[in-house]
Parts: C-alpha cells; structure tokens; sequence
C-alpha cells in the first residue's frame, strides 16, 4: 500500500523508496510456489536464503545453473525468468547507487518481458503484477527529491503504462474467474486448482487495486491535480468504490476504503473523503489494516485543521486516540511519523490559541506538540525536514551531532583528573565566547569563532559526563567519599549545564542525601533544586503533581540539614512559591515567618499580599464573602510588613505595586483615610514614585495599565474621602480634577489618546468593582460624588478620550443607582443615564470616529432608559459591522424582551418572539439580532462563554414563558417548562448555584402558571 503522502508536493516529491519499494513486492501468502529439489534441498528455500543473506549474483548464477541439476519440477524451470525478476527486485531494494538500483530494476523488467512471453503458465498474472509494480517504482524514482515537470511528465507515463498492465491483469483474470465459477471445485479432491482459484482471487483484486492507485498517483503529478487529472480520478474513484462495496470482506476490499478517501480528499469532495476514512476506522483493527488505519487518520486531521479556523480539537482527539496504540515495532513506519507530524500541528495550533484558552491549556498543548517532534526527529525517513522546521518554530534546532566518545578512565582518580581539566577548558571557553559577544556577533568572523568555541564547550563537556559516569564506577572499600561526592558534584553541574536536568536533580539528590552537613551535599542539593525548577518551568501545572511534591520533600531537608545556612534557605523560597502556586497561602504565610528578616523576607510577604489580594476579589465574585474577609485582612497584614522598614533608594518597581495594592484593600476596607496615606507615603507612595522610576527608567511592565490603574485606584479613594465625615469635599475634588489634568497632559498627541482610550476603560471597570462591592448605605453618597466630579471634568474637557471615559462611567455609575428589580431608570439614575446620552452627542461632535464599544455603552444608556426603538437601532448598527459582538447581541435580545413588558398584548407578543428567535434582517434575509435561541446556540460549545450560553438558556425559557403568559396561550408557557427540564437534564448544575436557583423560581412560576404541581428542578446529585 502506498503511503498518502501530506500534500500535492509531497506526494510527488518525496518517496522512500526502499520502504515503497519493499511493500510493492511482497507476494501474497496465498501464492502457490511447487517445490522442487536440488542435491536433496528444496530449490525455493534455497533461493529464499541466498536472497534473504544478500547475495544475488550468487542466487543468479544458481538459477543459470538450475536446469543442471536433478529432480527439479519443470513448472519452477519454466519460472526461471520469473525468479531472476524477483532477485533482480531484492537486489534493487539493497543498492547503495541510484545507478545500480537502475540496473537492476531493468534487468528485473527484461526478465519480467521474457517470462510473459509463455502466456498459458499459471503465474502469468503473478508476473503481471510485478512488472506492473516495477513501473509504479520508476516513477516513483522519478518524483525523488524535487523533480522538475519533465521529471514528473516521465512519472505519469510510467504510471499509466502501469494502469494499462493492471487493466489487462483484470481482464484476463476476470474471465479465468468466471471459467472456474461454472466448475465446482472440490478443494479436496483437487488442492492445486483449488489453490490456483484462491491465488487468481488474491491477485484480482491486488490489480484492481493498483489499478486505481497508478491513476490516482498519475493524477498526482499534474501541478492542479484536481483539475488536469479529475478523469483519472474518477476512474480511480469508480475501482475503488467497487472494492470497498462489493469485497469489503477482504483485506484488499477493506484497505480500498483509504484509497478511496485519498482521491475524494484530491478532489475536494472533502465529506465522502472523510466518510471513506471513518468506514475504514470503524472496522476491527486487524493486522493488515493498521498502516491503512494510520494513513486514515491522517487524512482526517488534515481535513480537520484545514477547516477555517482549524478545527484543532478534532484532530487532537481522532489522532491522540490512535497514536496512543501504535506499538513498538510500528513506531518508524512512514505512516505513524507522517501521523504524528500533522498530530503534532495539531497541538501547536491549539497552542497558539490564546483567545479563546487558558495559559496553562496552550502550554499542554505546546508541550505535547514538542514532545511528539523529539520523539521522530531522529527516525530516518521523509517527515524529517517538516519536524526541523516545525522545532526551529519552537526555538529547537536540529543538529546532527556525532557525540564525542572518551576513553574509559583507569580509576575515580584518574576521572577526577580528566573531568577537571576538561571543566576548565568548557568554563575557560565560556569566558570566551561572553567576551567575543560583547565585541558583537554582526562580525563573521566573530560569529564563527563563538559557533566553534560552543561546539568545544559542548563536546568537553560530553567527554567530562561521560569520563565521570564509569569512574564513579570504579569504586571499592579504600575510595576517598569526599572524592567520590566531589565526581558526583561535578557530574550534576555538567547535567545541568547541558540541560539534562532528570538526570542532575537524580545526581543532585543523591549527593545531598548521602552527604548531610557537608558543602559538596549542600552543593549538590541546590543543584538538584535548580533542576526541579528548571523541569517546572516546562511542564504544565496541572501536570506538576508530582514534582512539585518532590521539591517540598527535598526544600524541607535541605532547610533541615543546613539549618543555617543562607544558601539552604534559598530552598524556602522555592517551598514558599509552589504553597502560593497552589493557593496555599496558610503554609506560605508559615514559611515566611520562619525566613531571617530582611530584604527577601519582606519581598515575599509583598508577593503574598498582592496573591491574598487576588483571592479575596475572586472570592468576593463567588460570593464566598467570609473567605474574602479573610483574605482582605490577611492581605493588609503582610502588605504592611514587607513595606515598612524600607528605605527610599530600596523602593522599586514591585514594592511601589505592592503599596498601590495595600491602597486599595484600605480602600475595599472602607478605610478611604489610611488608602489616601499609603498613596502619599513620602517612601513607597506610587503617587510621587512613579515619576520619579519613569524617569530613572525602572517602570517595569506596562507603563499605560500602571498609570491608568494608579489613577483609578487614587480616585475612587478621593470619592470615597469627598464622602466622609472627616473629609474636605472641595480640596479631595480639585485633587481629582488634577488627577484627570494630570493624565491628559501626560497623553496629549494623537498617539497619546490611543494610550489614554484603554487607560479610561481599566478606571471606568475599576469603578463598577467599588461600586458593587460598596455597602447600600454608601453607595448613593460615592454615586453623587463621581456625578459632581464627572460634570465638572466634562466642563473642561472636549478631548475625545476623556468624553468616552465620561460617558462610560455615567452609564455604570446609572445602572449602580437603579434599584435590583427596577427595569427602566428614574431619579438620580435616570439623570445620570440621561447625561450619558448627551454626552454621546457630544462625543459625535468632536470626533468623527466612535468606537463600538462607546455605541454599545450608548444603547445600553438608552435601553435602561427604556428607550427601546432607539436602542435596537443602536444595536442594530453595531451588529451590521460586528455581528460576533455577544455583549450587543446579549443588550439586543434584552431590550426586546423588557419592551415586551410596556407594549399591548397583541404588540408584546412580537417583541417576545424577536427576543427569543432574533429580528431586523440583513441584506442576506438572517436576522442581524440573533435572539437568546442563536446565543445559546453558539456559545453552547466555548467554555469560556459559559456563563452567557446558561443566562440565555434562562432567557430562552423566560421570554417564551413571558410570551405564553402574554397572549394567554398554555401550550407556550409549557415549552417554556420544557426548555427548562431540557437543559437541566444535560448540564444539572446550570452554570452554578446562583444561577440554578434563577431557573428552579423560573420552573416554579411556569408550573403554578400551567396548573402543573409545583416541584422545581429535580436535585442536583
């Protein structure tokens, strides 16, 4: 069987031939060869030895002679020319030229011609057949190693001079076929007919197949093969499918079903390609259908990632599923590495994916894509140019290497000796090449030197690992242990440096454990460390069980045995790290207290205020408040330590963040005063210090989100303060209005305004946070607030920018006004909203460009004002453009749905269905507004749209209960009850227990509404 090459080039361009060439020529089993006898040896075991030991010209001089010698059958005399084709064809296979393989593949083509000159011999067909091969080998030589287009136009006629031998191959089989069909063939009582039968089946439907394959293949060598070779694809197509219908119950029927895939798949009629594949996979996995299944695969998950966008996920899964089996002596077969090559794309595509993934999700993928490529890099065969190239994409390079072989040492002594000099030499080089660097690697010359330098410092290294691991060995009762701790310390330096971290931390580890107390212990137990680090770096953390468990094993016995020593405690900062990876702040905040003070302690209790930070606002969000509490209270805690005591020359880039987060948990705190003094402190205060590091050039990180996240933070404090009983309204609203004037200066240009749009969006989102977590009582007060502050800045300020922050803000700070069940806006919500809507007026004036995201906040302010008309014609222009914009769907379908609520019944029922099923067609007559039907639908399959595929599910339900109720109909308001139990019985926890409550009040209103008992949704178990 052929391999299904990876594409158009490919297939015609790169063949092995040896592998080819030897799964063209493997007789069938059910052959019938009579024996015959030379000097009392059978003559075919005989023959079949010579040719298996590699000598050929000794089998041709045996079978010149044969005729010489005594008992021999006359039908193998009649075969001779037949054998020398067959030797000829083994002898091709083992050359080592181009121009012997040619020679020999020539003579087995004349001795082929001679023998078929004796048509009424019984293995005429078998010889067909291999005449017919040997021409589909000659063209495959002609496609070796780019062929130009008269090479390719020699391979099609040799392809189709094969065509013709297997068309006659069928012809004349078939009509020998129906001749033994009218004869009743008793397999007893005649063997050598009966097996004749079953040689001659065999053989018919080997031709049929090649017979397909060699259009297929000639096809293949046309620059457009769907279009100048479709009629030798369809002819291709037409044997196959015969096979596959009608002998699907023998192997050759059952393998057809790749072929056939292979030409719908040239064709492009991609969904009968990737049906002929899944048939093919959906048969036992027999032996002689693995490589066809292999080759399957493949072309599935070429289909698969050509998709647009590639359906990544799919391949994954249809190739993982397989590559998973292939067993050990399958592991160099050209199909399972053509497999793992596109299985490997596969994951690297998906690694790219970082919309719609998480980092750890890409990093997997990276990881196993990488891992696939090692695993075939160094296997022989055509993928090896596409996996260099898909590792150099990763940053690996390829090299074929030939690694520097030591002399074996005579003693621990003498490896000692060696290892040292060689050690000098790879750190004497290393000094080197950082100097030849400095001079600049843009000098040729230069470049070569530090590129030979590298191979030196690497080959040293080598022969130093390779000199210590035998003399390591070499140990006995009288071995000096300080010497032999030593080698292993040196050894697991040299495992380090060449990256063999495994191995190091193996070497590293043991040392440490042996040798307690000692330096070289100590030594060797941090590079250990360093090892396991470096192995963490590398693997996905929800891998990293296991090593992670490791490193806290090995941390708390270097704490222990060098229990004071500042080096060991290096191991605590890594035992410290991993509890915080791991969301164990209890044991963190323990390891902490345990450090000596100082400046690495203070750093850590830093990193850990900033993570409990984090996980108090994530709690809060899971409306986990006690947690949040906790965390808040601790985060203030160990912020507070690791920043007193500092110095202003000590002050940096992470301990001014830190201060800007102990701000805001004061702020979360309710304590406006003290997050105003930590903003002011005249040491880490990020107020004065970020432009004093700017300056110095020492803002690390995103210099935009820090400002802007600074700026927000500082006023929502000054609010907060204008609202205190000890706080001066009219100083705490100059110093927003400086604040504002302040970032405006910093951003004046056009490039600047750009910077400043995101910078607006990050405060006005900071804004919401404070204000949904604001206690009730309070929230009124900072809503007024930010009302004066916002008019007085929009008195000043016409610059774009600061016009969309304005109007976003208004919009929030509206919808934060309005009270939970309030569906359309009044009072000081509704002045707000409506001051949004003029300040979008204004917005259209000075600038001729605004954004989506400026339009939506524009119809969200008009829909809670319930103006719906014009909302969903704000929607619907946003949709036109962008109709993926699920937040505009989302408002749309809402809009239409709480307008339902203020029309006549007749009317309300149009405006609910429009909510459910979508409205306003596009030229294309598809509704512009999806509906919650449409949302549901799409986001159904993206975890990450999770939470907006359950509310719609909600709404879905809701409106079309709403709907039923309206127009008074039961049959609505009962598929409203089904929309309900429906989803529930395929995700039961809805989305979560917030939301599930939402549906199961829903459920309950439906069923008292239809006259239904009143159960709610069946328990989550």
């Amino acid at each position: 069987m052929l391999v299904y090459l990876r594409s158009h080039s490919q297939q015609i361009g790169s063949v092995l031939l040896r592998a080819v060439v030897c799964s063209i020529f493997v007789l069938s089993s059910t052959l019938v060869v009579n024996e015959a006898r030379a000097d009392g040896e059978p003559v075919q075991d005989f023959l079949k030895r010579l040719r298996a030991g590699g000598y050929f010209d000794t089998s041709i001089t045996y079978l010149d002679r044969i005729n010489e010698y005594p008992g021999v059958d006359p039908s193998f005399l009649e075969a001779i020319d037949l054998e020398k084709a067959q030797t000829y064809i083994d002898a091709a296979v083992d050359a080592r030229s181009a121009t012997e393989r040619d020679e020999y593949f020539a003579k087995a083509a004349s001795s082929l011609s001679e023998f078929l000159k004796n048509e009424d011999h019984p293995r005429v067909s078998e010889a067909r057949l291999q005449l017919g091969k040997l021409q589909m080998v000659r063209a495959g030589q002609l496609l070796m190693v780019k062929p130009d287009d008269q090479k390719k136009a020699l391979a099609r006629e040799s392809y189709l001079a094969a065509s013709k031998t297997f068309d006659t191959i069928v012809e004349n089989l078939r009509s020998k076929l129906k001749e033994m069909q009218g004869q009743k063939i008793d397999a007893s009582a005649d063997p050598e007919l009966a097996a004749r039968r079953t040689q001659y089946r065999g053989e018919f439907l080997d031709a049929k197949l090649n017979k397909g394959e060699s259009r297929r293949l000639a096809a293949m060598t046309f620059a457009k093969p769907a279009e100048d070779g479709k009629k030798l694809l369809e002819e291709a197509v037409a044997e196959f499918q015969d096979l596959s219908d009608n002998y699907d119950g023998f192997v050759t029927g059952a393998t057809s079903l790749l072929n056939l895939g292979q030409s719908f798949h040239t064709l492009g009629e991609i969904d009968k390609a990737t049906d002929s594949y899944i048939r093919l996979l959906e048969l036992p996995d027999l032996d002689p259908l693995r490589d066809a299944r292999f080759q399957a695969t493949t072309g599935l998950i070429q289909i698969a990632l050509s998709k647009s966008p590639p359906d990544y996920q799919t391949a994954i899964d249809r190739g993982q599923a397989i590559v998973k089996d292939v067993r050990p002596n399958e592991k160099q077969l050209a199909s399972v590495l053509s497999l793992k090559v596109d299985l490997a794309k596969s994951y690297l595509l998906k690694s790219k994916d970082k919309e719609n993934l998480k980092n750890a999700e890409t990093k997997k993928a990276e990881s196993e894509g990488r891992q696939l490529l090692v695993e075939i890099e160094k296997l022989p065969g055509d993928h090896l140019e596409e996996t260099a190239e898909l590792l150099g994409g990763l940053g690996i390079q390829i090299a074929e290497v030939e690694l520097p072989k030591a002399e074996d040492p005579e003693s621990l002594d003498d490896a000692m000796d060696s290892a040292r000099q060689l050690l000098e030499v790879s750190e004497s080089s290393t000094q080197a090449i950082a100097l030849l660097e400095k001079q600049g690697s843009d000098d040729p010359e230069i470049a070569t030197q530090i590129e030979e330098m590298s191979k030196q410092v690497k080959e040293a290294r080598l022969i130093a690992i390779q000199i210590l691991q035998r003399g390591i060995t070499m140990i006995g009762p009288s071995t000096d242990l300080e010497l032999l701790g030593q080698a292993r310390q040196i050894l697991a330096y040299l495992l380090y440096q060449e990256k063999r971290y495994r191995d190091a931390t193996v070497v590293g580890s043991f040392l440490a454990q042996t040798s307690p107390g000692t330096e070289t212990g100590l030594k060797g137990g941090l590079l250990a460390l360093n090892s396991f680090q470096m192995l963490l770096s590398e693997i996905p953390e929800d891998q990293n069980g296991d090593l992670v468990g490791q490193i806290e094993k090995l941390g708390d016995f270097l704490t222990s045995a060098w229990p004071n020593d500042p080096q060991a405690a290096a191991a605590q900062g890594v035992m410290i790290r991993l509890a915080m990876q791991k969301d164990r702040w209890d044991q963190a905040n323990e390891l902490i207290a345990k450090m000596p003070a100082g400046a690495e302690r203070s750093t850590f209790e830093r990193l850990l205020g900033r993570l409990l930070w984090n996980g108090s606002i994530m709690a809060r969000r899971d409306e986990n408040l006690e947690l949040a509490a906790k965390q808040l209270a601790d985060a203030e805690q160990v912020l507070r330590k690791g920043l007193e005591g500092m110095d202003a020359d000590s002050v940096e880039n992470e301990a001014m963040q830190a201060a800007l987060v102990l701000a805001k948990v004061y702020l979360r705190s309710g304590d406006s005063r003290q997050a105003l003094a930590v903003l002011d402190d005249p040491t880490y205060g990020p107020v004065k210090l970020v432009d004093k590091l700017a300056d110095e050039d020492k803002l690390a990180g995103d210099e935009d989100a820090f400002r802007g996240d600074l700026a927000a933070t500082e006023l929502n404090i000054i609010v907060a303060r204008m609202t205190s009983d000890d706080g001066d309204a009219d100083a705490m609203l100059q110093r927003a209005t400086s604040v504002m004037e302040k970032l405006q200066a910093t951003y004046q240009d056009e490039e600047g305004q750009k910077r400043l749009i995101p910078i607006y969006v990050g405060m006005a989102r900071d804004l919401k946070e404070e204000l949904d977590s604001a206690p009730e009582n309070k929230k009124a007060k900072l809503i007024e607030a930010f009302r004066v502050f916002l008019n007085r800045i929009a008195q000043t300020s016409n610059d774009p920018a600061t016009l969309q922050w304005i109007l976003q803000t208004l919009v929030q700070l509206g919808e934060a006004a309005m009270q939970p069940a309030e569906v359309k806006a009044t009072g000081q919500a509704a002045e707000l909203l409506d001051t949004a809507v003029s300040t979008y007026g204004r917005l259209q004036e000075s600038s001729d460009d605004v954004s989506l995201s400026i339009q939506y906040q524009y119809g969200r302010a008009q829909r809670l004002l319930g103006k719906y008309k014009g909302s969903l014609d704000t929607f619907q222009n946003i949709l036109a453009e962008k109709p993926m914009m699920l937040d505009a769907q989302v408002e749309a379908a809402t809009a239409y749905e709480k307008w339902a609520t203020e029309l006549p019944a007749k009317f309300a029922s149009k405006s609910y269905a429009a909510a459910l099923n979508g409205a306003r067609p596009g030229a294309d007559k598809k509704n512009i507004i999806w509906g919650w039907g449409k949302i549901s639908q799409l986001t159904s399959r993206d975890k990450k749209f999770e939470a907006i595929f359950f509310d719609a599910r909600y709404h879905v339900a809701l409106s079309r209960f709403l709907w039923g109720r309206s127009a008074k109909d039961t049959k609505i308001m009962k598929k409203a009850e089904s929309d309900i139990t429906k989803v529930v019985a395929l995700y039961p926890d809805l989305g979560g227990a917030k939301q599930r409550k939402k549906f199961d009040s829903l459920l309950r209103e439906i069923q008292k509404a239809v006259g239904n008992p009143v159960t709610g949704l069946p328990p989550n178990s």
